[in-house]
């Protein structure tokens, strides 16, 4: 036998990795993953810190005192508002008093501008289907409030009120009807008079506590 044959028939050895390169990649994967979640944890965080302040420039919290909302709202209710949002027809918001800004109170919008209104004596109408009689001249006679139109809204205002409105065949541009549903006992349009937008701090949008009564509200 020649020595090339020997050469041949010589088994070939088998590669194996070290002893300290398998023991040591558990390691290695460990220590990537472990990097791999502080990033993500990372990325979380900003998130949430990011999604709160968004939270707190557009949403304010307002508690509500007293019963001048029941029973949408009870006393010591907690809800979340959207700040500078427009309100529209129904929407309950809150606002500040003309002459007391530290108060914050929480009604429902019954007018809006545009709106068709007349006066007899104490009593305000309000229509919103009757915009193409807006510019008509108030009757002194009661004939609309005798056959009123689908829609109108009826109430008694303060004398100052009824003041403020004289003249008036439509609610101004920036200015709101507000009622509360609690109508025996609330303070709102009907003696404080039209509500201006720049007062309104926002739109009521959910209840967060009592949690068994929690959830969006209109």
């Amino acid at each position: 036998m020649t020595k090339q044959d020997r050469i041949k028939k010589r088994p070939k050895k088998q590669k194996t990795r070290s002893k300290k390169t398998t023991a040591q990649q558990p390691i290695d994967d460990y220590v990537k993953l472990k990097h791999k979640l502080a990033i993500v944890q990372k990325i979380v965080s900003l998130c949430v810190i990011v999604g709160c302040v968004i939270f707190l420039i557009r949403v304010k919290t307002h508690q509500v005192s007293g019963e001048s909302m029941a029973p949408t709202f009870e006393n010591r209710d907690r809800i979340f508002v959207a700040k500078k949002q427009e309100p529209v027809r129904l929407d309950i918001v809150t606002f500040s008093p003309e002459n007391n800004s530290k108060k914050s109170y929480v009604k429902r919008v019954i007018g809006i501008p545009g709106d068709t209104i007349w006066l007899e004596e104490n009593k305000l109408f309000i229509n919103h289907q009757m915009k193409e009689r807006a510019q008509q001249p108030v009757s002194d006679t009661d004939k609309r409030a005798i056959d009123l139109p689908d829609g109108t809204v009826k109430v008694d205002v303060s004398v100052d009120v009824m003041n403020q409105l004289k003249g008036l065949t439509k609610i101004p541009k920036n200015q709101y009807f507000l009622l509360g549903d609690n109508r025996n006992h609330s303070t709102d349009s009907r003696m404080m008079g039209l509500i201006d937008q720049a007062q309104i701090e926002g739109v009521v949008t959910f209840r967060y506590y009592p949690l068994n009564r929690c959830g969006f509200v209109r």
